[in-house]
């Protein structure tokens, strides 16, 4: 079934909890109406405090990091079907990340929401700003259910449909 005006997903990555439950949300999304997935990532500005050669130190190491998750990444949109494309931004990560829905032409930006807990209630998250200032809509993926895997009948009834299995290295829980 394909579900017109939804041709392209943004899915901002930072390789944690938050971005992974994003990432497989969709993925399956993108199955289900045939769209294309942008994996993006920010780098955010260093601090000029810190030597040219310190903010080079701490660049390589983003780009290895970033670099191991967008490999699983990949794996699962290539085992689900799903076209997709890699995208690394220069930024503050809220400013990016809708900068990269605009240049991309998407549809829709899907993030994961870590809830909101501490500090975040006064200073708000990225995926706040981004829903609160996006012109593309934004699709929050919250807390999964406590099924084994993403595939379990609860996950089915709150999102609709079914979550691709085992989109995830071995590693990661699916």
């Amino acid at each position: 079934m394909e579900l017109p005006g939804l041709k392209t997903f943004l899915v901002p990555v930072d390789g944690g909890e938050a971005s992974r439950r994003a990432k497989r949300y969709a993925v399956a999304l993108a199955k289900q109406c045939g769209a294309t997935v942008v994996l993006f990532h920010a780098h955010s500005p260093i601090s000029g405090r810190i030597s040219p050669e310190g903010r080079e130190k701490i660049m390589r190491k983003d780009m290895q990091n970033i670099a191991k998750v967008f490999e699983i990444y990949e794996a699962g949109c290539r085992e689900a079907g799903v076209a997709f494309k890699k995208v690394i931004g220069h930024g503050t990560p809220a400013e990016s990340i809708m900068d990269a829905a605009r240049v991309y032409q998407c549809d829709l930006i899907v993030m994961g929401s870590k809830g909101n807990s501490g500090a975040r209630k006064v200073l708000g998250s990225v995926t706040d700003t981004v829903s609160a200032n996006s012109s593309v809509p934004v699709v929050m993926v919250g807390n999964e259910c406590d099924c084994t895997n993403s595939c379990g009948s609860e996950c089915v009834r709150k999102w609709r449909f079914s979550p691709i299995p085992n989109l995830q290295a071995d590693a990661i829980a699916c």
